[in-house]
């Protein structure tokens, strides 16, 4: 009898520790939970980056760049076709002749700054004109600056109607890798 008891007890403790352990065909995912990433509520001015301090980052960079890549100009910025946004968010890119659509451009410049590491500031253009495929014969348009609502602000960028501190770019600074994209990306791995 007591053998039996024992061998119960054992059975017992065996088969809740059985239990316990997920089976093949209930494992769990490695995958990290899936977080709400709603952008209803989240506000563009926590973006916003003083247009003198861009300036500076901006200028900080052009300077790493000629020290270290003698001779070879550094990229001063990219302009991008609303077309080419709209498509690598998934949307229609007819979109982009739309009234929704104000800018059919933006920029983004590099800048540099000591103890955070690279940034990228972005703003939208107006009257930019990127067709055919001679860029010879393309009109780069100009920089919209923001005020600090993060609406264009229309008068010429060099107008005394706004104070310098008043100007902004967005600042679009999540570099990896602290926002590494998840495998597999663009960049493939060595």
């Amino acid at each position: 009898m007591k053998h039996l008891f024992s061998l119960m007890l054992l059975l017992g403790l065996a088969a809740a520790g059985c239990q316990q352990s997920p089976s093949p065909d209930n494992r769990q995912s490695d995958a990290p939970p899936k977080i709400e990433c709603s952008q209803n509520n989240d506000d563009v001015g926590r973006v916003l980056a003083n247009l003198v301090t861009a300036r500076r980052n901006i200028h900080s960079y052009d300077s790493l760049c000629r020290k270290h890549w003698d001779g070879i100009p550094p990229v001063q910025s990219y302009t991008i076709r609303a077309v080419d946004l709209l498509a690598a968010m998934g949307m229609p890119t007819n979109l982009a002749d739309s009234a929704m659509c104000r800018f059919k451009h933006i920029r983004v410049y590099l800048g540099f700054q000591d103890k955070v590491g690279f940034k990228l500031y972005i703003v939208p253009v107006a009257n930019a004109c990127l067709q055919g495929k001679n860029p010879a014969k393309w009109d780069a348009g100009r920089d919209v600056i923001l005020n600090k609502n993060a609406n264009p602000i229309i008068v010429p960028l060099d107008s005394t109607a706004i104070a310098e501190d008043d100007k902004y770019v967005l600042d679009l600074n999540a570099p990896c890798p602290k926002t590494c994209p998840t495998a597999p990306t663009l960049k493939a791995d060595r």
